[in-house]
Order: C-alpha cells, then structure tokens, then sequence
C-alpha cells in the first residue's frame, strides 16, 4: 500500500451517532487515534492496515471519542472572558484565583502577597501594558519553578531511559498555540509558560509526558504504561488541566 500523507475522510455509526475521521498512513507499527480541542478525530495507521480494521478500532473507541468530544466543548462553553485587567479581577496561579489590584506610582513592578496579586504602574498605563507586566511576571515565576520541576522529573527517569537521559536534554518555555507542550527527537522539550497558571500537579502531568515521549514517541500501549509508571495519577491531572487553557 502506498503511503498517504494527505488525510482521507472516513466515517462509522456507532449508536445513533455518526463519528467523521481523517485518516493518514505512515510507516508504523500500531493505530493511535487523537481527538482536537476543535472536535476533529484523526486517525494514524500503518500501511498494513486495511480500512476495515481501522474502522472497527475506531468504533471500539467510539465512547472515549465521544467523551473527549463533549469534554472540549464544555471547556469552550467556559472559556474564560476577555481579561480587563482591572481591579477586582481574578487571575490564576498554580491552580488558585486571586483578585488583581491595579495601582497607580511612581515605579513599575508586580507583586504576589497576601493572597492578592498586585501591579503597580505609572499613571494613564493602557490594558495592553499591564497585561505585559503581568505576563512578564508569570514567565520569571515559570522560570524560578517549572526549569527546576523539569531538572527533578529528568533525574527520575527509570534506568531503561538511560539512553535517553544521556542526551542532552532541555527544557524551553516557549509560547504554543493552544498546546502545552511540545519535544523534539532532538531532546528539546518545550513547556507553555502559562503552565504556572495550573496546579503543581498538571505542570508535572505535562513534564512527565513530554519526558514519554522521547522514550515513546508515539501515543501506543506502550506510552501510556510508561506514563502510568512515571505518574501513576496522570488521569486526574490531566482532567484539572482542561478547566486552564494557553493564551
């Protein structure tokens, strides 16, 4: 079989509903199936594969598709609104809200104490500036705890991945749309800032999963029994996680 980089559309029943797939081949072992915050499922699979054996592990995983499906779409009926930053507002960090005071001096600067974030600013500052001030803070909060949590998790790796962690392995933070993490063959794992906006427990989730991935690179049986060995609780964090997303 020739291999198809382009998509194909597909579909089955399953119950009353009709699920829509695209479908792509490449040179693998094993059929992973993916499901986007948009609500599109992608399917890749080996070239062995016929259409009805993709089709049929489709359908046995046609509940979780429609789970994840419906999971999505509460989150963007949740969204959260279009920041003001103003007084009063509530902004996250590590997992908990905390109300913003915006005051006026004569030096600029962010600070975290007593259970209230507050950012001074020069007088007439416009949303658009103070909004940097505060992202500028979250990123040299990311930097002071997600390197560190990343540097601890590396050092954990079970001793099969020693070939992996002998690499020269490094943790960026860098800015994803609407991804939390990213790895690279290469040993460069790439971590969303915002992630400090999240519990302890969904940015080690993230960690953790990146770190998988440069062992497993795909989303088999055998990336998701790693996961589990790495984080045993991995489910829980990953569903705190869909009430955040990246901005």
């Amino acid at each position: 079989m020739e291999l198809s980089n382009q998509p194909e559309p597909q579909q089955i029943t399953y119950g009353s509903a009709t699920i829509l797939y695209s479908l792509s081949f490449r040179d693998r072992k094993t059929i992973t199936i993916s499901v986007k915050p948009t609500g599109e499922v992608v399917v890749v699979a080996p070239a062995s594969a016929s259409l009805l054996q993709i089709a049929e592990r489709v359908r046995r995983r046609a509940a979780w598709i429609i789970r994840q499906r419906e999971r999505f779409r509460q989150i963007v009926q949740h969204e959260i609104p279009v920041r003001q930053f103003i007084s009063g507002e509530t902004h996250y960090y590590l997992g908990r809200q905390y109300r913003l005071k915006v005051i006026n001096g004569e030096e600029e600067k962010v600070a975290f104490q007593s259970g209230r974030l507050s950012i001074t600013v020069l007088p007439d500052s416009t949303r658009d500036h103070i909004s940097s001030l505060l992202t500028d803070w979250y990123r040299s909060r990311a930097e002071r705890l997600i390197i560190p949590l990343f540097k601890k998790c590396l050092q954990k790796l079970p001793a099969s991945a020693s070939a992996i962690s002998e690499k020269a392995i490094s943790c960026r933070l860098t800015r994803m749309s609407r991804r939390w993490g990213s790895c690279s063959p290469s040993g460069i794992v790439r971590l969303h800032p915002d992630l400090i906006k999240t519990p302890k427990g969904c940015i080690e989730y993230i960690i953790w999963h990146e770190l998988a991935h440069l062992i497993e690179p795909n989303h088999a049986k055998s990336f998701y029994a790693l996961q589990e060995r790495l984080m045993p609780d991995w489910r829980i964090w990953e569903e705190r996680l869909l009430q955040f997303k990246p901005d």
